[in-house]
């Protein structure tokens, strides 16, 4: 059997239909897949559907709703490992019992509808309600933030409805597993990374929230902070010239925060080189940007960079102490330096990069902005960097000579 995910857009037309689709998380979270369909499109066949997942049967709603409802944290004292939000579970006042599809359909719909009110419940009942993170899945990547989210997508309320999927033995299905159930009800399948990525390219996230001149040994600069929605970061651009009615695509540079490369000149990297080379080449061009990225450690963040530092000094590379403390070799993502871009006016440019996953990033759909060129910025070579950029050669297929 072909594993081969369904599109978003394809998973949010089946919701706005009100179909029932699977939403899978990542392997180091949960490692499950849900059921789910929108609140505001329930029916007994539906639910029966998302019954037979045998897992808990739960409603994602926003904190708006819970306040309209006068729902109450199921605990004082929330501490399960992923901080899910359980609420007070109701069902409609007008259900016998409340355990069938059909009452719990019942139950579903009003919750969803936003005339109904504390009055409409009995509590406690058999529709549990989870509050979702506002800005969804951009904020907390899980199947909770992924119902919401797809359910206002489809232009639905913002409500979802969602049960985990067991297999025959009770346990998590597999992905394998998970597949055939798609295949075998001819459901849509899609993964909380595919939905996370289609927000972030889909989505005008970033906004300008300071703009400066900034004299600098590589010419006057135009330096503008962003502010991106639902995240705390705030990436800069370092402007030179009008990139956006230059004659010729203008070099481009996204880079990464490295405080040990960037600020104190690190020798274990080529961060810091890098950045150098890019402004000066930017300079000698007289037009171009710099877009800084908070990613400290390829997005691991400082603290854990200096943890895998440690094990590097134990004998591992890069990558195998990424790896040990349970992280992917590159956790980086460029979606945000993309919207930055476009903010800047850029349709097409030429990339400073040895890295092929930033071309790839460009290759997201939703975004007119086409590199032109890929253009080479390689920084000398010491001993303490030797190991750490043949591993990016190797390991990591960065085109370094």
């Amino acid at each position: 059997m072909l594993e081969e995910f369904s599109t978003v857009q394809a998973a949010v037309d089946a919701i706005g239909r009100g179909e029932v689709i699977i939403v899978v998380d990542a392997e180091d979270r949960e490692n499950e897949g849900d059921f789910i369909c929108a609140a505001e499109k329930a029916t007994t066949e539906n639910m029966n559907l998302l019954l037979s997942g045998r897992g808990d049967f739960c409603l994602s709603i926003l904190p708006d709703t819970a306040a309209r409802l006068e729902l109450a944290p199921l605990a004082d004292t929330n501490n399960t490992p992923l901080g899910t939000a359980f609420m007070t579970p109701l069902d409609h006042r007008d259900c016998r019992t409340g355990i069938t599809a059909d009452e719990r359909m019942m139950t579903v719909r009003a919750i969803a509808d936003p005339h109904s009110g504390p009055a409409d419940f009995v509590r406690p009942g058999h529709v549990h309600l989870l509050v979702a993170k506002e800005g969804g899945v951009l904020r907390r990547a899980g199947h909770t933030e992924a119902s919401m989210d797809l359910a206002r997508m489809a232009g639905l309320a913002s409500a979802g409805v969602l049960c985990e999927i067991l297999d025959e033995t009770g346990n998590r299905g597999s992905h394998e597993f998970l597949f055939a159930v798609a295949q075998e009800n001819n459901l849509e399948i899609i993964s909380i990374e595919q939905l996370i990525a289609h927000r972030r390219v889909n989505e005008k996230l970033v906004h300008r929230n300071a703009e400066a001149k900034l004299p600098t040994k590589y010419g006057e600069l135009d330096i503008i902070v962003y502010a991106v929605d639902f995240e705390g970061n705030e990436p800069v651009a370092l402007v030179l010239g009008d990139p956006s009615t230059n004659e010729n695509p203008p070099l481009v540079r996204m880079h990464s925060s490295c405080f040990t490369g960037d600020l104190i000149s690190s020798l274990r990297c080529d961060c810091g080189d890098q950045l150098h080379m890019a402004l000066d080449m930017i300079s000698k061009e007289g037009c171009g940007v710099l877009v800084y990225l908070p990613q400290e450690g390829r997005g691991i963040g400082l603290a854990e960079k200096i943890r895998a530092y440690a094990l590097q000094e134990q004998g591992m590379d890069t990558v195998e102490a990424n790896h040990a403390l349970g992280f992917k070799a590159d956790m980086r993502d460029y979606g945000v330096g993309l919207q930055i871009l476009k903010d800047l006016g850029l349709s097409q440019l030429r990339l400073l990069t040895n890295n092929p996953k930033k071309l790839e990033a460009f290759n997201l759909r939703g975004y007119d902005v086409t590199v032109v060129d890929q253009v080479p910025i390689v920084a000398s070579v010491n001993e303490h960097n030797e190991r750490y950029l043949e591993t990016k050669r190797e390991k990591m297929g960065h085109q370094l000579p």
